[in-house]
This record gives C-alpha cells, structure tokens and sequence, in this order.
C-alpha cells in the first residue's frame, strides 16, 4: 500500500467530518439524507478508482474539477443507469461537500465555484395521477367519527391529502 499524500489526508478528514459531524448537526437528522450523503461520496470515490485509476491515497484538488465531475455524472447515466433525477441528487450531494471543503480549506474553494456550473440534468416531469374520487370516498370513511381518535384521524387525512405535504413536514407542524 502506498503511502497518502498530505492533501488526501486532508480530503479525507474532511469527508469524515463532513459526515459524521457537519450533515447531521446543520443538514439534516435525518438518516437517509445522511445515507444519501456517504452513498454519493462513495460513488464518486469508486469511479475514481476504477475509472480514473485514482486511489484512495492520491486524491487532491485535482480530482474534483468539473470535468472529472462531469465525467462521473455520465458515468452514472451510462453504465449505472441511473436516472436524470438521481444523478441530480447526486450531483447536489457534491455540491454540498465541495461548498463544505472550500470554505474548510480556501485553497480548495475553486472547486465549489465550478461545480455549481454544472449544469443539472434534464428531468423528464411525470404527470402525477390522483387518487380517485371513489378511493378518497373510502379512505375518508374509514375513521370513527364517534371518537375523538377518529376525528383526529379524520382531520390528519383531510390536511395530508389537501396540501400534499409529507409525514416529517406534518409531524414538525407546531400548534
């Protein structure tokens, strides 16, 4: 095994604080945020290695100019099949990191610059079907309007239907 340069040692620090300190106190507690995080990374060290032939040991600045970033996201497109919208979370993944690591080390803040230069994939927009009048007939019909649990119920499935919001958004609601 070779021996790590100074500036991987460094880079890998930071992708170990960025992770295990930075994501959960100031991004997100939320644990797939965090997976999606490391799986990002993860990625684009390994098509580092088996791409670029860059290991572990000998990343640098260097390794994450925008052509090499944009590289990866055909890379991902192309032989891992992933889709428009997965490429762009991954890409934001980067982002995130890179923004993290300039500010980390200056010397190293150009490469945060270019990557927000990349330009997103275009995603397909898929036309979102509803449920049916007679599925919403049922799921309404299904609390106890007797009981205060049912009203509750009740209330809960009209709000989560008529704004679209999600499970987390509905439980950090304040009263």
């Amino acid at each position: 095994m070779k021996k790590a340069t100074n500036e991987s040692v460094i880079i890998a620090r930071h992708i170990n604080t960025f992770l295990n300190d930075y994501v959960p106190s100031q991004k997100s507690r939320s644990s797939h945020t965090l997976k999606s995080y490391q799986y990002a990374l993860a990625l684009y060290i390994r098509f580092l290695e088996t791409e670029k032939g860059v290991s572990a040991e000998r990343l640098c600045g260097g390794c994450f100019s925008r052509i090499i970033i944009e590289e990866w996201l055909q890379w991902l497109m192309e032989l891992r099949g992933c889709s428009p919208e997965t490429c762009n979370n991954r890409l934001a993944s980067l982002r995130v990191f890179l923004k993290y690591l300039g500010y980390r080390e200056i010397l190293l803040l150009y490469l945060s610059e270019d990557a927000t230069r990349i330009p997103r994939k275009k995603e397909v927009r898929k036309k979102i079907k509803g449920m049916s009048k007679k599925a919403v007939k049922a799921l309404l019909a299904v609390p106890d309007l007797s009981t205060k649990a049912g009203r509750r119920d009740l209330a809960l499935i009209i709000l989560i239907y008529s704004t679209a919001a999600r499970m987390d958004e509905i439980l950090s609601l304040k009263i």
